[in-house]
C-alpha cells in the first residue's frame, strides 16, 4: 500500500476529516500513560533544541477531543507525544495541533499512518545489544568469503585455470583485510560504548561537570542551569539531593532555577550521582 492509498484509507474509508487546525495550549493536551516513558536523550535534546529555538514545534501534532482527563485537559495527543512532554518540561505555551474527532480504532490507524509517512514518534529508548551487533557483523562480513571458499573449492575440482585461482585468492585475501579494519573500528566503538564511572556531584568540580555534560549533546545554557542548580542546593542549610534537583527543574515550584527543565536533569543524572564519602 503506497501513500496515497494509505491516506485515502484515512480520509475515505475511516471518515475522518481534521475538525480546527491552530495552536492550543500545551497544559490542554493530554499525554496517554502508555505513552509517558522516557525519551531517550538523543531525541530529546534535538526536540527540546528545536523548541527552545522557535518557541513552539514546526510539525503539528494530531489530537483528538476527549472528556476522559481533567476539566482543562480538552485534548489527547495521538501523534507527537514526545514533543508534547518535551513542551511541558520547557513551559512552551503554545503547540500547533490539528485537531480531529475519532474513536480509538481510528487513532490507531492514525499513528500507523504518521509512522510510515514520517517515522515512529515511539519515545522508547531501546537497549544496545553489542554481542547481537557484533554476531551480524562479523556474519555478514564472512558470509561472502565463505560462498566465495566454496566456488572456489568447487572450481578446483573442476580443472580451473592457476591464474583464475589466483585472483580468487586474492580477492579473498583482500575481503579478510577489509574484514580485519572493519573488527577494529568495532573494537573502538565498543571501547566507547563501556560505561564510565559517573561522577560524584558532591566532589566533583565545574569543570568535570561541564565535560560530562557536554558528552550528553548538552548545551551552554543548559550545562550553567545545571551547575546553578548544583551551587543552590549546595548552600550551607541546603541538601543536594535528586529530589531536591527535580523540584528545580518543576515549572511553578517555588526552587525552579531558570533554564534548568527535565531534559538537563535527566542528562544529570546519567552522567553522575550523589555520593556520600
Amino acid at each position: 500500500m503506497d501513500s496515497s492509498e494509505r491516506r485515502a484509507r484515512i480520509r475515505a474509508n475511516l471518515g475522518i476529516e481534521p475538525i480546527s487546525h491552530g495552536q492550543v495550549y500545551t497544559f490542554q493536551i493530554a499525554i496517554p500513560e502508555s505513552e509517558k516513558e522516557n525519551i531517550s536523550l538523543e531525541r530529546s535534546q534535538l526536540i527540546e533544541d528545536t523548541l527552545i529555538q522557535h518557541k513552539s514545534n514546526l510539525i503539528p501534532l494530531i489530537v483528538r477531543r476527549t472528556d476522559k482527563y481533567s476539566e482543562e485537559e480538552e485534548y489527547e495527543v495521538i501523534y507527537g507525544a514526545d514533543w508534547c512532554i518535551v513542551a511541558k518540561q520547557l513551559d512552551i505555551e503554545k503547540l500547533w495541533v490539528w485537531v480531529f474527532d475519532m474513536n480509538d480504532e481510528q487513532a490507531v490507524a492514525v499513528q500507523e499512518e504518521m509512522q510510515q509517512l514520517l517515522g515512529s514518534s515511539s519515545n522508547r529508548e531501546k537497549p544496545i545489544n553489542q554481542e547481537t551487533d557484533v554476531a551480524t557483523l562479523l556474519e555478514s562480513k564472512l558470509k561472502p568469503i565463505y560462498t566465495k571458499l566454496n566456488q572456489l573449492l568447487s572450481d578446483t575440482t573442476a580443472n580451473v585455470s592457476k591464474s583464475d585461482l589466483e585472483q580468487k585468492i586474492i580477492t579473498i585475501e583482500s575481503q579478510v583485510k577489509n574484514l580485519s579494519f572493519a573488527i577494529e573500528r568495532l573494537a573502538v566503538s565498543l571501547q566507547e560504548l563501556m560505561p564510565r564511572p559517573k561522577l560524584n556531584l558532591l566532589t566533583a568540580n565545574e569543570e568535570d561537570i561541564k565535560n560530562a555534560l557536554d558528552e550528553t549533546g548538552a548545551n551552554k545554557n543548559q550545562r550553567n542551569a545545571a551547575l546553578k542548580a548544583l551551587q543552590y542546593w549546595k548552600q550551607p542549610g541546603k541538601t543536594l539531593s535528586w529530589e531536591n534537583l527535580r523540584e528545580s527543574a518543576a515549572s511553578g515550584s517555588e526552587y525552579k532555577i531558570k533554564n534548568f527543565a527535565y531534559g538537563t536533569y535527566e542528562k544529570l543524572r546519567k552522567v553522575s550521582e550523589i555520593r556520600s564519602k
